[in-house]
């Protein structure tokens, strides 16, 4: 060992120098953090596979922070911070970046959950409604006068009575009336639940007033077993008349 100060030549393994008494400081080799350029592999490498649903990150996370506690303690002889770092701040955002997404999932299922007992809800609404209101019983017949030509006139029952069927089930029927080579009258009617022992219905009519032009009535009728006029003109007349 060649003393720097004086030349002199030592033993290999001399502290000091013999000759002028300098003190020989032996430098350790330096060697780079495994931990460290792992950290930084599978900080990049969770990208392509999505870090295995995190497990990647956070084990490139841990890895990066021990690299880089064990770097700072080494006094020189382990390098690779730079590595570490590297690691750590990819691990970061990656576990960041997979949370979000989790984040965003859980509030558009929690959305779509709450959607769904809405409806729910309006739909239990909607047969508990159909419930109280029950199904009519007082029968009847829908008549379609036309006043220029009596034998031309219609007729059909105001409800099919199908004790088969549920309590709530909605009662909706249809008619069309009319000559043959003449535009027709068409009616559609539902039931919508009772008013003083009597059955409500909602009517819908409609007749061509033109060439190319058609005309829609809307009526609310409430039945009471006597006869009701649903609608009338000069031409036609259309009632409910009781059964017979």
């Amino acid at each position: 060992m060649y003393c720097q100060k004086c030349g002199m030549d030592n033993l290999e393994n001399a502290a000091i120098c013999q000759q002028c008494g300098g003190v020989f400081v032996y430098s350790q080799p330096t060697r780079t953090s495994g931990m460290a350029i792992t950290s930084m592999i599978l900080g990049i490498s969770g990208f392509s596979m999505f870090g295995v649903f995190g497990i990647t990150w956070i084990i490139g996370l841990v890895f990066g922070i021990l690299a880089l506690n064990k770097i700072s303690k080494a006094s020189g002889a382990v390098k690779g911070k730079g590595f570490a770092i590297a690691g750590i701040i990819t691990s970061a955002v990656g576990l960041a970046l997979l949370l979000t997404i989790i984040g965003i999932w859980l509030f558009v299922n929690s959305a779509t959950t709450f959607s769904l007992h809405k409806k729910l809800e309006m739909h239990d609404d909607f047969i508990t409604t159909m419930q109280m209101s029950g199904r009519p019983d007082i029968k009847g017949i829908i008549c379609v006068e036309d006043k220029s030509a009596p034998d031309r006139s219609c007729e059909n029952i105001l409800f099919v009575n199908n004790e088969s069927e549920k309590q709530f089930s909605a009662v909706t029927m249809n008619m069309t009336c009319g000559p043959k080579g003449q535009e027709p009258v068409r009616l559609s009617w539902q039931f919508a639940g009772k008013e003083k022992q009597a059955d409500v219905y909602n009517f819908t009519i409609t007749f061509s007033v033109g060439e190319n032009a058609v005309s829609t009535n809307k009526k609310k009728i409430i039945y009471d077993g006597t006869e009701q006029v649903i609608f009338e003109d000069a031409r036609q007349k259309i009632y409910i008349r009781p059964e017979k």
